[in-house]
């Protein structure tokens, strides 16, 4: 059975509109590999080449001065798109995070992240738990996924969280651990044919020796009402 490898993502912005100029300034990416987290993350801070407002801080805590440092998209942009793969990406509203993702994505030329490949987890959690709120906070409250590590909004915190979230919402360490119960079947599966497969010499004739044949009659004379004698006089 083939692994299933999805990226968790999620970004931080300068706000809300593209159209206003505003930029990406976090990604952090958790990876799944049959549901079950890997340890294995892609996290960078941006540079966005302009101011980041007041407001916008009070949501993420990134500031200016945190960020002057700070590569910029292009420099980090075929890390993250060798990272990401081909694989499908798990993000929470996720028409947000690909708008932005595709707008520096544009600027380089870069090929754009299509729809198809995407699983947005707000629509999914709006299905499947109609008329309850869906943020992220909400869906780990209705899990019991604690929110200490969360003081602010950030990148690879909230993609770790939406990975739990996403995992609990789809079922998914059944899902693994059925999948390590399938491999484990193959494996043994192998192993038996292989065991099958030896050559096995045929049995050879031996003599008993003379102890051997005593210590057998004596042994059988131990024996109270065996059932040879039994069918003897039966007959």
């Amino acid at each position: 059975m083939s692994k299933l490898r999805e990226i968790v993502l999620d970004t931080e912005t300068t706000g809300l509109d593209i159209n206003s100029g505003h930029r990406i300034i976090e990604i952090g990416c958790v990876e799944l590999i049959n549901k079950v987290r890997s340890g294995v993350v892609f996290h960078e801070y941006i540079n966005p080449c302009r101011d980041v407002p007041y407001h916008s801080t009070k949501i993420h805590g990134i500031t200016d001065e945190m960020l002057k440092d700070k590569p910029v998209f292009e420099e980090i942009a075929q890390k993250f798109v060798d990272f990401i793969s081909d694989s499908t990406l798990v993000i929470h509203n996720a028409g947000f995070d690909v708008k932005f993702i595709n707008m520096e994505l544009g600027r380089l030329n870069h090929d754009f992240i299509s729809s198809n490949r995407v699983i947005d987890t707000l629509s999914m959690a709006r299905r499947k738990f109609m008329g309850s709120p869906a943020s992220l906070d909400a869906l780990c409250k209705r899990f019991n996924i604690s929110l200490e590590s969360r003081e602010v909004h950030g990148a690879l915190v909230d993609a770790e969280l939406l990975a739990k979230v996403y995992v609990e919402m789809t079922g998914g360490l059944q899902i693994s651990f059925f999948h390590n119960a399938e491999q484990s079947k193959e494996q043994t599966t192998e192993e038996s044919n292989h065991s099958m497969s030896k050559k096995y010499h045929e049995p050879r004739d031996f003599l008993l020796s003379q102890e051997e044949i005593d210590a057998h009659r004596e042994l059988l004379k131990s024996i109270k009402n065996p059932i040879w004698v039994k069918s003897k006089f039966a007959n």
